[in-house]
């Protein structure tokens, strides 16, 4: 036992008073005179030893009341494991997780409502002195800073459910950010969340020990939910008069299953697409929709189910564009060779150009989504710069060497961009002997037989090949060999450097170095190439997510700035952009709390269409246990904190003996009145 008040305890010398009187109490008996005093004096003997007994009782309640009254204005406490404070000023930091999953229904109403009410009895069991932050999971720059209990209250009033999700780790380091402003003030943290297991994450997290922690364990009603987790296309590239499918994975969070489950899809606002699912319970389906697009263009829509309570994971937006062609750009040095040409210039498909990189304008490699660096005998720094950058922000570059090729200058460019390099010319004849089928750019090209099973078969043509270069791969192990010759080394191999691919080839494109550009695999091979080089652009994108948006080489034109707007005109914002290497990012997206199809325009002009969707971190109804919470925060290395689960008594009443310890004041003050009773009833009625 503690004493927050403990210069008081001087007031136990007030015991000497009642016990000087009763040492020094003088009465004397007065003498009377009897003629027979014999029953007199046994009378007498009685009554004294009576006498005696009742003032030491009297004494005995009058000490220990005066030092239960000493004791009670010394306020005595029995501290926890949270230790005492000090007597300076308190700075408490609050924080209500208003993400989606807080509109479940707890024991007493929605935990929206009880977060709130309960973020306000922490207040109250504060002193009117301290100061106050509010947090919540949008981080708004107007909560970065300790207002007074009264303005506290004013924000609080302004709190609403929000898309927005944050974890554990990035929520106690903002609130350490406000905090750490006042150095000497006794620091407390509250965290009001129901604390989902998805975004209890603590890794990363450095605890303060002159921080209270206290985490306040909301406790929702049990509810079943059917979440569409994510969606994808098959084909990064899009073609008009193409069968496209959209992948839709779809998860049951509840214990039994679910059947005849309808899903809609709907493109450019018509639907196009309708199926019924079955799933099993507590996991995953995905369900494949195709639809056709008739025109290229901007494409966007959604796809949706009916699932109640929870709706907020229920639709997923999703938009894509289909280019009228893709831009390939064959750079030669002596011949730009017939294969290229005759593959793609007949084809409306592709804009096909041919430049000499002597005369190459460096403005136009930023708009090619394919490149073919055919025969390039040296390899200029100034080519190589421009072509790094160009992959690195997206494109995809072929490189076909010269049959006498500076292999230093390949290989000096190859290292910058971590790829394979050459390691000398070999002349003996060989012939090619596997494709890589599971990579991208075969994966559709041969018919797959039942067991996985392809039509390849050792008795396939493959092509010849009379002169190649040996390729050395690098210390990582991701880089792909698309085509293996018959002693297994790699003919042509597939890599990525940035957000863009190289391919490269081991040999020269001519009928001299191998039968592979006059086979029946090259028209496939450079046309999947092709395809598979549109750029990749992100078909949604999360709400409230801080991460800029890539738009490819797109910019406002002759207008100053973009302009993002919803589908209904009800949201109109300027986002900000910047331009690195020909890419431009979007950022600031802050404005964009709904979920929906917004359209990019600069002036008249719609120059894309951007899809956003809601967190789905928050989709499965899983929370942790109050134990739980503990044993994750002990691990942390958190050791000053406090888990506060549903209860009856108040929170502000749990946190005030949390922090203060038990109050025993009270219980000093009852004992005090007991004593100054059992005096009274001590000297009146004991004879």
């Amino acid at each position: 036992m503690l004493f927050a008040n403990s210069v008081m305890l001087w007031g136990l010398i007030a015991i000497s008073v009642p016990i000087i009187i009763h040492l020094f109490n003088l009465q004397r008996y007065k003498k009377v005179y009897f003629t027979n005093v014999r029953f007199l004096q046994q009378l007498q003997q009685q009554s004294r030893r009576q006498s005696v007994l009742r003032h030491w009782l009297a004494l005995l309640f009058r000490i220990l009341a005066i030092a239960a009254l000493v004791f009670a204005f010394a306020r005595p406490f029995v501290p926890t494991s949270l230790g005492t404070f000090s007597d300076t000023e308190g700075v408490a930091s609050i924080v209500i997780d208003n993400s989606f999953s807080i509109e479940a229904e707890g024991r007493n109403g929605f935990l929206f409502d009880e977060a709130v009410e309960k973020a306000r009895e922490i207040k109250s069991s504060h002193s009117r002195s301290d100061r106050f932050n509010l947090l919540t999971n949008d981080f708004m720059g107007i909560h970065h800073r300790l207002v007074s209990a009264d303005e506290f209250d004013a924000l609080l009033e302004d709190v609403a459910v929000s898309p927005a999700v944050k974890n554990l780790r990035d929520v106690l380091n903002r609130q350490y950010d406000v905090l750490n402003r006042e150095p000497d003030a006794n620091k407390s943290l509250y965290i009001i969340s129901d604390f989902q297991r998805n975004v209890a994450i603590f890794e990363g997290f450095e605890p303060d020990t002159n921080v209270r922690h206290f985490m306040i364990h909301l406790e929702p009603e049990r509810y079943t939910n059917l979440s569409i987790d994510t969606c994808w296309l098959e084909t990064p590239a899009q073609q008009p008069g193409q069968v496209v499918q959209l992948h839709v994975s779809v998860s049951n969070h509840d214990s039994s299953p679910r059947e005849n489950i309808p899903v809609r899809l709907v493109i450019n606002g018509t639907q196009r697409a309708l199926t019924s699912f079955n799933i099993n319970p507590e996991s995953s389906a995905t369900e494949t929709l195709a639809f056709s697009i008739r025109e290229t263009g901007l494409h966007h829509g959604f796809v949706e189910l009916n699932d109640y309570p929870v709706t907020f994971d229920d639709r997923m937006y999703f938009s894509f564009r289909v280019l009228p062609s893709i831009n390939v750009m064959n750079i030669f040095d002596q011949n730009p060779g017939p294969y290229l040409r005759a593959l793609f210039m007949p084809d409306s498909l592709f804009r096909y150009s041919e430049t000499n990189y002597r005369q190459l304008n460096y403005a136009d490699v930023y708009q090619q989504q394919l490149i073919i660096l055919n025969g390039i005998r040296n390899i200029s720094s100034g080519l190589a710069t421009e072509l790094g950058r160009f992959v690195e922000n997206g494109g995809s570059l072929f490189v076909i060497p010269h049959a006498q090729a500076d292999q230093h200058s390949y290989n000096a460019w190859f290292r910058t961009m971590n790829t394979v390099t050459l390691s000398g010319p070999d002349t003996t004849r060989i012939s090619m002997d596997d494709l890589n089928l599971l990579h991208p750019l075969f994966r559709e090209v041969f018919e797959i037989q039942p067991g996985g099973q392809t039509s390849l078969g050792p008795e396939t043509d493959l092509p010849w090949v009379n002169a190649r270069y040996r390729l050395t791969f690098p210390p990582r192990k991701d880089v792909q060999t698309l085509i293996s010759l018959r002693n297994a080394e790699p003919f042509m191999i597939a890599d990525h450097h940035g957000e863009g691919h190289i391919y490269l080839m081991a040999s020269a494109l001519n009928v001299q170095a191998s039968t592979f550009p006059v086979h029946a695999i090259f028209v496939p091979t450079l046309y999947r190439m092709a395809l598979l080089s549109t750029p990749r652009q992100s078909i949604y994108h999360i709400v409230g997510s801080e991460e800029s948006v890539n738009i490819g080489n797109l910019s406002p034109g002759g207008e100053p700035v973009f302009q993002l707007s919803d589908a209904n005109g009800q949201l109109k914002f300027i986002p900000g952009y910047r331009t690195v290497n020909y890419s431009t990012y979007l950022y600031a997206l802050d404005a964009i709390k709904t979920a929906g199809n917004y359209h990019l325009t600069a002036g008249r002009d719609t120059l894309l269409v951007l899809s956003f969707n809601y967190d789905r971190r928050e989709s499965a109804p899983d929370y942790l246990s109050v134990q739980e919470l503990y044993d994750m925060a002990e691990m942390a290395g958190i050791t000053n904190f406090a888990v506060i689960s549903e209860s009856e008594r108040p929170v502000g009443q749990v946190i005030s003996e949390l922090t203060h310890g038990k109050q025993l004041w009270k219980y000093f003050i009852i004992a005090a009145l007991v004593f100054l009773l059992a005096e009274i009833v001590a000297l009146r009625f004991l004879p």
